[in-house]
């Protein structure tokens, strides 16, 4: 048996209830952490509640056979940050478990992806979700204007989120606003109303900020954070936009 369970974005306040009886039963508990670097002082807590050690895991061990090999055996949970298909990772453990007759249950919490309707903007106008990875001396990759690109074309809102490796190595919406400016100015192409672009940070906790890129605060903002691109706007998207402009 696999469980695949969502912490979501605020941790022990977003797992899900129901999970917490699943876990005490479970023989094994993992937590990735390599979707998401948030903190993980919470572990503690719920080791203490479920009654059992929780190992924290990387991609590495993830994305090999070993998560489908203990669970031909024994009944695992792996713990994900956010929604556990948020990332087709996971997925792909759901796939091989079907594959093999191991059974499966996903208990799904609160992710950016719909997070992000505290914006104002409408979830049903948001187009492809893209991100900017941290560059390096010869990694600059342009992919994700691509997708920003065709979004506001057709209209659509983009969510762009930022790559965020460790609270020293991250993605900053500042940086992230500069390297899209860059390549507008590259292309030629002026696509991107500015004065309606915000940025999120640590979005669903209890320190989660939503600004304007031209407002105050906005350089100072901590990982994980993303920005939003809007499309064509309603008047109540408007009016949001508008009121985090102060």
């Amino acid at each position: 048996m696999l469980y695949l369970i969502g912490t979501g974005l605020y941790y022990l306040n977003d797992l899900p209830f129901r999970a917490l009886d699943e876990l005490k039963k479970c023989d094994e508990v993992m937590l990735e952490r390599y979707t998401n670097l948030n903190d993980i002082s919470f572990l503690e807590k719920l080791e203490k509640e479920i009654g059992k050690k929780i190992d924290v895991v990387g991609r590495e061990l993830i994305e090999s056979d070993t998560v489908i090999e203990k669970a031909i055996k024994e009944t695992i949970a792996v713990l994900v940050p956010g929604d556990p298909l948020a990332a087709t990772t996971h997925f792909s453990l759901i796939q091989a478990c079907r594959e093999k007759g191991i059974q499966t249950t996903v208990m799904h919490s609160s992710s950016i992806f719909t997070a992000i309707s505290e914006t104002g903007l409408s979830l049903y106008k948001f187009g492809g979700t893209t991100s900017i990875p941290i560059y390096s001396e010869h990694f600059h990759p342009e992919s994700f204007f691509e997708v920003i690109e065709k979004n506001i074309k057709c209209g659509y809102h983009s969510l762009v989120l930022l790559e965020v490796r460790s609270n020293a190595e991250f993605v900053s919406p500042f940086e992230a606003v500069e390297i899209i400016k860059r390549l507008e100015s590259k292309k030629g192409i002026k696509i991107i109303d500015w004065e309606n672009v915000i940025a999120v940070s640590k979005i669903g906790s209890d320190g989660q900020r939503i600004v304007n890129v031209n407002g105050k605060g906005f350089k100072d903002l901590e990982p994980p954070c993303s920005l939003i691109i809007p499309g064509n706007l309603n008047e109540n998207e408007r009016e949001a936009l508008r009121l985090l402009k102060f």
